[in-house]
């Protein structure tokens, strides 16, 4: 992997509509993440978004469902700067992440540059392949409490760039209570090892964006969801007009 820091601010692209890529990089997003796991995006539209997110300068990452040659090879072919793999528990999850997403030696990715991580067979394939193993990031998912547990041991695999705390499926799968301080100690507690060992963390924010970069040691945060800045938009709009106001006295 390059030395090159990691893009700091970026959101998921849940909505099957390549402007929704435009409108994030016109809004001064580093990067985005084409969400294959939870979204409806089909792989026409994610090669449409990867290539219009490269023209637009934001690092275009694609959430994949799973690690079938299906699942990554479609989007690494396509020019993703980077996969996402969800729910990986262990060190075993994580070499078997790295063994489909690289190619040789470190991994068994299939290998062609006829398509735009090649420049349409314009690369030679030695440089496609070492941008495949060296520039291609591989962020992978901690989402449960074995995984917190083995954090930094998961985000020291060969091949793994940055693991990224998922905090929604850690309580599910914990079976946590919303605001129980056990979770907020078991996060915690794998930050400080994540800093101790220079393993690249990134997470989600919610208002709290300053305090996980500044304070809290993450190096990347996904801000949210195009659907809920639409959401969340249109909400505010509509409550500013139908909210009563107090008239003005003379």
């Amino acid at each position: 992997m390059t030395g090159d820091a990691f893009p700091r601010l970026g959101a998921w692209v849940k909505l099957p509509a390549p402007e929704s890529v435009e409108l994030l990089a016109l809004a001064g997003f580093d990067f985005v993440v084409i969400d294959a796991e939870h979204g409806v995006i089909d792989t026409r539209t994610m090669s449409t978004m990867i290539g219009l997110a490269r023209g637009c300068g934001v690092a275009p990452f694609v959430r994949v469902a799973g690690i079938a040659p299906r699942d990554v090879q479609v989007p690494l072919d396509a020019g993703a700067a980077g996969l996402f793999v969800p729910q990986i528990d262990d060190v075993a999850g994580a070499r078997d992440a790295v063994g489909a997403t690289r190619f040789p030696p470190l991994g068994r990715r299939g290998a062609s540059n006829s398509g735009r991580a090649g420049r349409w067979g314009l690369d030679a394939l030695g440089d496609y392949l070492r941008a495949g193993n060296d520039e291609v990031r591989l962020v992978v998912q901690a989402e449960s409490v074995g995984a917190l547990d083995a954090i930094v041991e998961i985000g020291e695999v060969a091949g793994i760039d940055a693991v990224f705390i998922g905090p929604t499926d850690l309580a599910v799968s914990g079976r946590f209570r919303e605001g129980d301080d056990r979770l907020a100690d078991l996060v915690v507690a794998a930050e400080r090892r994540c800093a101790d060992h220079h393993v690249t963390l990134g997470t989600t924010a919610s208002g709290n964006a300053s305090e996980l970069l500044d304070r809290r040691g993450y190096d990347f945060l996904v801000l949210g969801a195009d659907t809920a800045m639409l959401r969340q938009g249109a909400h505010a709009l509509v409550s500013d007009v139908r909210t009563p106001r107090k008239a003005v006295g003379r």
